[in-house]
């Protein structure tokens, strides 16, 4: 087995020591303090995913009674969660710490949130008037008896509930919060005074549950296995991807969470209507942070201005162009970085495909969209118009699942021919496709394409806040090889036998043996070889083995991983010559990047993919070689900035852990 070696480490902790890695941010006094706020906000959302996915999987295996070891920590699923139930608690009580300390520095600078305790009988009587006048009469309120379960919670909004004083039996009150509430109560005073809308309800919550008296409330928040596809559907149709999220509000819950530790009547109620064991039921000062954007928001703009970063421009790159885009692609590649260039050159080109009489077709894959897309404009426009619009919407985008779904019924109605996919593989590839048509004098149809590859989501909104690469390029091979990728996904045939999408490297046809067949190229040439790969994750058993080959060969092997890591570098005599550097900062390192060899004989790809056997095995993913010299340039000094980044970046270390990285 893999971890008798001594170079891995289970997947779980690799990630539940990332999401530590972004709550230690929040710690950093060179943050400014609302951005130190905000990232105590990713970290709680972090976990609440984390419990919803991977918690979820490893409790189905337990039940199941799976006994199967994980390769890389000889850790079952039940000693896995015991695992992850230890660290837990030491996590929220940092995150609790963090928390107390940015609230105590937001209050000296101005911004002050109080508690009810600290309220004085005016502003009492105002948060008084706001319950009454705002919010009693749109909260849903029901009193349960000791032997009703819990109503079906959504899982994106937090409940609360009391212990009721009743004489002959336990009663308990549950208040469900409107998402349409506002989720803050400023308050008139020196400084920005505010209250919590939650923290109100809780204060006046005697006067909902009469003749009952409150003896006890909390705030609580339930996270329940989202594995949409659920049953033997893949949920790859609409009509099985609604059915499957039904399911997913009533599957078996994976953790609670209360802002304060209920007593045993409540505990017991909990462990026996959601089947909760007692560890599995944690508490914290604070759940809810969604009320952090309406605070920004809400802020007088020079606070707004000294607590938050200052404002990321972008670099539009329409700038100076003469003529149109369209005509400068097909002179050049054009490559985008991510945040430090906008998304406006992509749009621009979508735009002048969508008006251009020259175009006949526009196809593209989409995993997420921003709320109010561009894009999504631009395509409907093309298809009202006459031109064929294909898109490939991937119905199994976790926890966008919903809104693909209402785009698909857009798009649909708009004219677009909507695909949701291949039935046995997630589409994660980022490709979209221009077409040219022309009749040449023999009658002949002749097809050339501009073809964009990306490593993250058609997505106006993350496009401003993760680091991703986007490429454009007129290279009649790359688009032929796309436009066959677009038609077999469409036909549900991208796995056959034979396929072939060269010079693009796709999964799950030939991108595991590519990838390996590279890395084996630079092992064979010793301490000659060179591997430089930025990801997201490094799970995959049979990557890392090969990685580690290289590494005991002589070859350099340096790793950008953002989250997950499951391979420990430095360990002697196995992982000795690879150096894995981790990177969190303002901006989210999403961009993919595989490199191969130096000079003349290097190799280099953009992709969608990860190395996980989700990205290599059950997805369709797409590598893009990238040809340009400037462009492989330019990509080569990205990578090095982020790799060499002494501020924010950090070493992984041979025990897991991460050191901050010494000049």
């Amino acid at each position: 087995m893999l971890y008798e070696e001594g170079f891995t480490q289970n997947r779980e902790i690799s990630w539940l020591r990332y999401n530590e890695r972004v709550l230690e941010e929040a710690l950093d006094e060179t943050v400014p303090l609302f951005e130190r706020l905000r990232f105590i906000a990713i970290f709680v959302s972090n976990l609440e995913e984390f419990f919803k996915v991977r918690v979820g999987s490893l409790l189905g295996e337990d039940d199941e009674g799976d006994d199967i070891i994980d390769e890389k920590s000889g850790m079952t699923a039940a000693a896995q969660l015991r695992r992850i139930l230890d660290l837990v608690p030491g996590l929220l009580m940092k995150k609790d710490m963090a928390y107390g300390l940015v609230e105590s520095k937001l209050a000296e600078a101005g911004v002050i949130r109080l508690e009810p305790w600290q309220l004085n009988d005016e502003d009492r009587g105002r948060c008084f008037d706001f319950f009454r006048d705002v919010v009693k009469d749109r909260l849903t309120v029901r009193i349960l008896d000791s032997d009703e379960v819990l109503p079906v919670i959504d899982e994106e909004k937090p409940y609360i509930i009391s212990v009721l004083d009743a004489e002959l039996e336990d009663k308990f009150g549950f208040i469900d919060i409107p998402r349409s509430l506002p989720l803050i109560k400023t308050l008139p005073g020196k400084g920005f005074r505010y209250v919590l809308t939650e923290d109100i309800i809780k204060l006046f919550a005697d006067t909902l549950f009469v003749p009952f008296v409150p003896l006890e409330t909390y705030v609580i928040d339930i996270a329940r296995n989202a594995e949409a596809s659920g049953g033997t559907g893949s949920a790859n149709t609409a009509a099985e991807m609604r059915n499957a999220l039904r399911r997913r509000k009533y599957g078996p819950a994976d953790k609670l969470i209360s802002d304060g530790r209920p007593g045993k009547t409540l505990r017991a109620y909990f462990a026996r209507t959601l089947d909760l064991d007692e560890r599995q039921m944690f508490t914290t000062t604070r759940i809810d942070f969604s009320y952090v954007d309406e605070l920004e928001e809400l802020l007088p703009p020079g606070t707004r201005q000294s607590l938050t970063y200052e404002p990321h421009i972008p670099f539009d790159q329409t700038r100076g162009i003469s003529g149109n885009i369209i005509d400068m692609v097909k002179r050049k590649d054009v490559l985008s970085s991510y945040p430090q260039d906008s998304m406006d050159l992509f749009l621009g080109l979508l735009r002048e495909a969508a008006f251009s009489h020259d175009v006949s077709e526009i196809r593209i894959t989409i995993y997420r969209l921003a709320a109010n897309p561009k894009i999504a404009d631009y395509l409907i426009y093309a298809a009202r118009t006459g031109k064929r619009v294909k898109v490939v919407l991937e119905l199994r985008a976790r926890f966008d699942e919903e809104k693909n779904l209402a785009w698909a019924d857009k798009l649909s109605a708009a004219g677009c021919d909507v695909y949701y996919g291949t039935d046995k593989y997630k589409v994660h590839s980022k490709l979209c496709q221009i077409v040219f048509e022309s009749t040449a004098k023999d009658g002949s149809v002749k097809k050339e394409y501009i073809t964009q590859i990306s490593t993250g989501n058609y997505n106006e909104k993350t496009a401003a806040q993760y680091t991703d690469l986007s490429l454009i390029t007129y290279d009649q091979e790359i688009g032929k090889a796309a436009s066959r990728l677009f038609k077999d996904i469409c036909k549900d045939r991208v796995a056959e036998k034979n396929r072939s999408y060269m010079p693009l490297v796709v999964a799950p046809v030939n991108m595991r043996d590519e990838l390996l067949r590279l890395i084996r190229r630079e092992t064979k040439k010793g301490m000659a070889g060179r591997i430089f790969i930025k990801i997201n994750s490094l799970t995959d058993e049979e990557m890392i083995e090969a990685l580690m080959e290289a590494s005991c060969a002589g070859c350099r092997v340096r790793m950008i991983v953002r989250g997950i890591c499951c391979l420990l570098p430095g360990v002697e005599g196995c992982t000795e010559n690879i150096c894995i550097v981790n990177k969190v900062g303002r901006f989210l390192e999403h961009s993919r990047v595989y490199i191969f060899g130096s000079g003349f004989d290097e190799v280099m790809y953009i992709s969608s993919a990860d190395l996980m056997k989700r990205n290599l095995d059950r997805r369709v993913e797409v590598a893009c070689p990238v040809n340009s010299g400037k462009i492989r340039d330019r990509i080569r000094a990205v990578m090095q900035d982020v790799y060499c980044d002494m501020e924010k970046g950090r070493v992984l270390l041979p025990d897991g852990t991460y050191a901050v990285k010494i000049q």
